[in-house]
C-alpha cells in the first residue's frame, strides 16, 4: 500500500490586518482549497483601525468577525516574521516564510499584507507618557493613559498627521489642552495647503494651540511628564506625547529578498495584479506600492478602501500563481480615497494629485463656514482631486466620474463647478444638463 502524497504548502498570508483578513475570504469565495496560512505579529484576530483614532477604544473595537475555522485557515497569531527565502529565484525554488524561533512555513504563494509601522525617530524616547496610535493595543494604552492624568493633562502631539490630528480632536471635545507641532509650514503637509490652513482654523477654534515650522530634535520621557526639544526654541514641557508622524511600510523583512522595492518608501512594489517581481508573491494594503496604468504612477496602498477591495484581485493572483498560469483578466486600479473626521466635520478625498502648484483651485462653498469641496483641476478643466467637507455627494459624485474615465480626470465645467448649489454630477462635461 502506497503512502499518501503530502499536503501542498498552500498559501501563507503574512499580515493579520484587515487587507490579510479579506484575502482569506476571497481565496475561498474564488474556489481556492489548498491550504492557507494566517500569520498575524499581534494576539487577535483581524481588526478594523479607522475607529482607534477617532474615539474611546475598547478590547473589541473593530471586531470584524472573520471565522477562521469555518473558513478553514491556519491563523497563528503573535508570530514575528524575519524574512522570505526562494522569491526572485529560479521558478522551482521553493518558497519558505522565516518566523522567528519556529524555523520556516513552506508556500507555494506568499501574500504580503504587514501593513505598516509608526515612524519614530532615532533617539526619540518612548515610554509610558510617550505613544503612537497604530494598534488596538495602543489605543487602549492611550486611553489609559488620558484616564490616568486626568482632565487637567496638557497633551504635545507631534506630526499634524491625519492621525495626529483626530487625536487632538479627541482631546478638543473632551475639554484638555494640547499643542500640535508641525515641522511644514501648513497641517496635513502632505496634501495642498488649503486644506492645513482650514484645520488649523478649527484647531484654533476647538482650544488647540498649534505650533507650524518647528522640527522637533529630541523627546525625553520621564515620570514628571515629557520634555520637547525643538530648534531654536524653549524646551516645552508636557503631561504626555503622541507622536505622529506616519506610517511606514512594514516591508522591511523582505529587504534581502530581491524583489522589487519602492526607493522612497521601502514598500513591496507590485503591478496592477498585485504582483511582486516574482508572481508568486502578491502584495496587499499598507505594505505595498502599486502600479496604476490609469495614471502611470506608482501609488502608496495605505488606506482602508485598498485594504478592503484588493484582496479580491490579490485572490486571483495567488491562485493564478499557484496554478502556474498567466495573471487574472483583471486588475486592481482603484482610484485613490479616503476619509477622515476630525473636529465634528467629516473629510472625503478623492482622485490623485501629481503637483497643486500646477493645478487650478476651485472651490464649491465656503471655507470660512459651513460644508465645502476644493477642487484641484489642471489646464484643460480635467478634475484631478477633490475634497468634500461635510459634501459627501460630491465625494461620491467626483469618485464616480474618476473610476469611469481611463486618466481617473474627468473633464468638467469650470463655472458650474464653482457654484456650490449645482450638483457636481451636473458639472461634468459628460454629464452637462443630466
Amino acid at each position: 500500500m502506497s503512502s499518501p502524497e503530502p499536503a501542498a504548502p498552500g498559501v501563507v498570508i503574512v499580515g493579520a490586518g484587515l487587507a490579510g483578513g479579506r484575502t482569506c475570504a476571497e481565496l475561498r469565495a474564488h474556489g481556492y482549497e489548498g491550504r492557507v496560512t494566517l500569520l498575524g505579529a499581534e494576539a487577535v484576530p483581524p481588526y478594523d483601525r479607522p475607529p482607534l483614532s477617532k474615539g474611546a477604544a475598547a478590547p473589541t473595537t473593530g471586531d470584524l468577525g472573520f471565522d477562521f475555522d469555518q473558513l478553514q485557515v491556519d491563523f497563528r497569531p503573535e508570530v514575528t516574521v524575519t524574512g522570505l527565502v526562494g522569491a526572485s529565484r529560479a521558478a522551482d525554488a521553493a518558497l519558505r516564510v522565516r518566523i522567528a524561533g519556529a524555523g520556516d512555513v513552506a508556500a507555494e504563494a506568499v501574500v504580503v499584507a504587514t501593513g505598516a509601522t509608526p515612524i519614530v525617530p532615532a533617539g526619540w524616547s518612548t515610554g509610558p507618557t510617550v505613544r503612537v496610535l497604530r494598534t488596538r493595543t495602543d489605543a487602549l494604552a492611550l486611553g489609559e493613559l488620558i484616564d490616568v492624568l486626568g482632565p487637567r493633562a496638557r497633551f504635545a502631539v507631534l506630526g499634524g498627521s491625519w492621525i495626529g490630528l483626530e487625536f487632538v480632536s479627541r482631546l478638543s471635545a473632551a475639554g484638555q489642552a494640547a499643542v500640535v507641532i508641525e515641522k511644514a509650514a501648513w497641517l496635513l503637509p502632505a496634501l495642498p495647503p488649503e486644506v492645513g490652513r482650514q484645520v488649523r482654523h478649527w484647531c484654533a477654534e476647538g482650544g488647540i494651540e498649534v505650533r507650524l515650522g518647528l522640527p522637533v530634535d529630541t523627546v525625553t520621557s520621564a515620570p514628571t511628564g515629557v520634555t520637547v526639544d525643538t530648534a531654536g526654541e524653549q524646551p516645552l514641557h508636557v503631561d504626555a506625547a503622541l507622536v505622529a508622524l506616519g506610517a511606514a511600510p512594514a516591508a522591511g523583512w523582505l529587504a534581502e529578498t530581491g524583489l522589487g522595492m519602492s526607493p522612497r518608501s521601502g514598500a513591496l512594489r507590485v503591478d496592477q495584479h498585485l504582483r511582486a517581481s516574482d508572481p508568486r508573491v502578491i502584495g496587499v494594503g499598507d505594505a505595498v506600492e502599486r502600479w496604476s496604468p490609469r495614471y502611470r504612477a506608482w501609488l502608496p496602498g495605505g488606506h482602508w478602501q485598498d485594504a478592503m477591495d484588493a484582496p479580491a484581485v490579490a485572490a486571483q493572483s495567488v491562485i493564478a500563481a499557484v496554478a502556474d498560469a498567466g495573471p487574472p483578466t483583471v486588475g486592481y486600479d482603484a482610484v485613490p480615497y479616503f476619509w477622515s473626521e476630525m473636529f465634528g466635520h467629516t473629510l472625503q478625498w478623492t482622485g490623485f494629485l501629481t503637483d497643486y502648484h500646477s493645478a487650478r483651485l476651485v472651490v464649491r462653498g465656503d471655507m470660512a463656514g459651513g460644508a465645502w469641496s476644493v477642487c484641484w483641476l489642471d489646464e484643460n478643466a480635467r478634475l484631478h482631486a477633490l475634497l468634500a467637507c461635510d459634501r459627501p455627494r460630491d465625494a461620491v459624485a467626483a469618485r464616480k466620474a474618476q473610476a469611469a474615465d481611463l486618466s481617473g480626470s474627468p473633464e468638467v465645467d469650470v463655472d458650474a463647478l464653482a457654484d456650490p448649489d449645482r450638483p457636481l454630477r451636473t458639472c461634468l462635461v459628460a454629464s452637462r444638463g443630466g
